[in-house]
């Protein structure tokens, strides 16, 4: 959403499509997109207009999707034993299923991550190059 919505991390967010990144996210990409639109609409920070064009927009970015249902067992391990909701499972179990890194804006998340197995897959957003 951060290259979409200006908000802290938009800049190294946008780095992100350019270049060499492949970028890939679960299937809920969407929904959680969806869902993030409407709650910054219903705090007035959008208008429906512009939750139709981020919408749109998100719609069209070069991303790879695949399934969570796949993704499930480990996301549901990962959410456990990290303490973590079950987005931030998926995600990181895609990053492991595919061998790379999920790029995260959340502090809390990275801090969580350091000094297990899974910081390997893990990379702070302004670290983007």
């Amino acid at each position: 959403m951060k290259w979409f919505i200006p908000e802290i991390y938009s800049p190294d967010a946008a780095r992100l499509l350019e270049g060499r990144h492949e970028l890939i996210a679960t299937d809920m990409l969407l929904p959680e997109s969806s869902d993030l639109i409407s709650r910054k609409a219903r705090l007035g920070e959008l208008t429906l207009e512009d939750c139709r064009e981020v919408f749109t927009a998100v719609q069209s970015a070069p991303v790879s999707t695949y399934p969570s249902q796949n993704l499930l067992e480990g996301a549901l391990e990962i959410t456990v034993a990290m303490d973590r909701p079950l987005s931030d499972g998926l995600n990181l179990a895609l990053a492991v299923q595919q061998d790379c890194r999920m790029v995260t804006a959340g502090r809390r998340l990275f801090d969580t991550l350091q000094g297990t197995p899974f910081s390997v897959h893990v990379k702070w957003i302004e670290d983007v190059r």
